[in-house]
């Protein structure tokens, strides 16, 4: 297991960080706001996926089956997004309130690991964005990570004004195998990395600096066939001045 390191006067806080110091654990500080979907914070979010706790949700379930986010009985794993059995059934989830601002006075870290079944059968979405009923069909503001349906391939992503600029390839998915997203912002540069490896710096062509965004997640199946994606860790972190 990595060490836990601590920074003690970033942007006037305590910062605890794995691996490399964009790798944020923790953060104590009055200008800290923090969301941990982890060991003891996970709070049953029941059986519908429409009363997980703190998150305004979207479920579409026109096939058979639910839609749901419930816990998961898998050593390590906190939860587990399950679609119904239609093409494009799934649920959306956005933390309420609003968060991530992209400006020059904020430090943001955001990542979730998590496995998928069928990952080249299922579209998934988490990062941050506005708040959208449908976040795969095209959101107009957001910095996140993004795999769809028909490839398993896992790209990051920078929206604003319904306009994007995505990164190369950053990870191809295989089934049942986790993989640990993340990003980082310093408040001058973007940094995408995958399971703590060497980090893309794309450039701030169409960053959203101008809105507040949510931590989101939407997973839909791309095929008639119930897929899911189980969750090991999420956490989203803003540190400003």
């Amino acid at each position: 297991m990595a060490a836990i390191h601590c920074d003690p006067h970033r942007n006037g806080t305590h910062v605890f960080w794995t691996g490399h110091r964009m790798r944020i654990w923790d953060a104590w500080g009055t200008n800290v706001i923090r969301y941990n979907m982890g060991p003891g914070s996970y709070q049953g979010q029941g059986a519908t996926g429409t009363d997980a706790f703190g998150w305004v949700t979207t479920v579409v379930e026109a096939g058979s089956g639910t839609s749901e986010i419930a816990g998961v009985d898998e050593a390590g794993a906190i939860a587990r997004i399950t679609c119904a059995a239609n093409e494009n059934d799934g649920l959306s989830m956005q933390l309420g309130g609003g968060f991530a601002e992209f400006t020059g006075d904020q430090h943001i870290y955001c990542g979730m690991e998590f496995a998928g079944n069928d990952v080249d059968q299922t579209d998934i979405f988490f990062g941050v964005a506005l708040l959208d009923t449908a976040l795969l069909g095209g959101v107009t503001d957001g910095v996140y990570f993004e795999s769809l349906d028909g490839a398993a391939t896992l790209t990051g992503q920078l929206e604003k004004d319904s306009t994007e600029t995505t990164t190369a390839t950053l990870a191809t998915l295989a089934d049942d195998t986790y993989v640990f997203p993340e990003f980082y912002w310093d408040g001058s540069k973007l940094r995408f990395f995958v399971d703590g490896g060497d980090e893309t710096v794309p450039a701030t062509t169409n960053l959203p600096d101008d809105e507040a965004m949510l931590p989101s997640i939407e997973i839909l199946t791309g095929e008639a066939v119930a897929n899911y994606v189980t969750i090991r860790q999420m956490r989203f972190i803003q540190i400003g001045r």
